[in-house]
């Protein structure tokens, strides 16, 4: 990124801790290739953002760390011309897989030399900005329920403990799902409206998503049992649920979802406010961010 200085934003927890451990491997690649560069450690939830607010015209801010991570310093981002890279170092590391760097940080570090910029879509949903994706139901309460799973599982791990611990309570609700207009009445059991891929570390909910195609691909079932779920798990995790019976895909620029009680969401892996009722929006080519050359 010839001519700006990177600011490295990280979270030191992310990767149960082993974010902060990368810190001398990226300084060391990025003075191999001559990059200016400086260091800003967050300290709490939402600090990330406030970071970025602050940086002057022109730094680009780098997300050191995982999805929440990236999703805070994208809030700073959306909208604006700034630009904005991710180094992965979390556990789950959805969004780099739709980017195209994947888990890998050394394919991250060479993005960011190479410099290649994309200009890729955002969402909003109820006014709060996404880069990844809205979950509601199921996917949402298997969400707020990671942060419980033993840290040693890892991201994939503990998203797969917590889908277990919760398959006793599932539960299937009414929904009207607006879609650019058109109305589908269902009883469902999740309603994803995705920009990425991929969910959980690997759950490839959105298999043929683009980032850039100013569309949401919205996914949603029918009315499914404990025993149906076990059985699209392995499914879900080789992107090949799309063709289930019970399983429906759409695309879309305008989502609206009322469900007939408030229900958990979450963008980017961050929980909403309870509510009932959900307005999502494209942002077309809202962020742009450092990719693979490509991609």
């Amino acid at each position: 990124m010839e001519g700006r200085e990177v600011h490295l934003i990280l979270n030191p927890v992310a990767g149960k801790g082993r974010a902060a451990g990368k810190r001398g491997r990226i300084s060391r690649f990025l003075d191999r290739f001559g990059i200016e560069h400086r260091w800003h450690v967050t300290r709490g939830p939402g600090d990330a953002t406030g970071i970025v607010a602050g940086l002057p015209e022109g730094a680009l801010p780098v997300a050191v760390g995982g999805d929440g991570t990236v999703h805070e310093v994208a809030l700073a981002c959306i909208g604006t011309r700034r630009i904005m890279g991710v180094l992965p170092a979390g556990s789950g590391n959805d969004y780099v897989k739709a980017l195209g760097i994947g888990p890998s940080l050394e394919r991250g570090l060479r993005a960011l030399a190479a410099g290649c910029v994309r200009e890729v879509d955002a969402g909003e949903v109820n006014g709060v900005r996404f880069n990844n994706g809205l979950g509601i139901g199921f996917d949402a309460e298997v969400a707020a329920n990671v942060v419980k799973a033993p840290a040693w599982l890892g991201g994939f791990g503990r998203y797969m403990w917590a889908v277990y611990r919760l398959l006793r309570e599932l539960e299937c609700r009414e929904a009207r799902i607006t879609l650019d207009g058109e109305v589908v009445e269902t009883k469902t059991v999740l309603v994803a409206v995705a920009l990425g891929t991929t969910y959980g570390a690997r759950f490839r909910l959105a298999p043929i998503s683009r980032l850039d195609d100013g569309l949401f691909d919205v996914i949603w079932s029918e009315e499914v049992g404990i025993g149906e779920v076990l059985r699209l798990i392995p499914s879900v995790l080789r992107g090949r649920h799309l063709d289930h019976p019970k399983v429906h895909h759409a695309r879309a620029r305008e989502v609206a979802v009322e469900l007939e009680r408030v229900s958990p969401a979450h963008v980017d892996g961050e929980l909403l406010p309870l509510t009932g009722e959900f307005q999502a929006r494209v942002l077309p080519r809202a962020l742009r961010v450092v990719a693979p050359p490509g991609e």
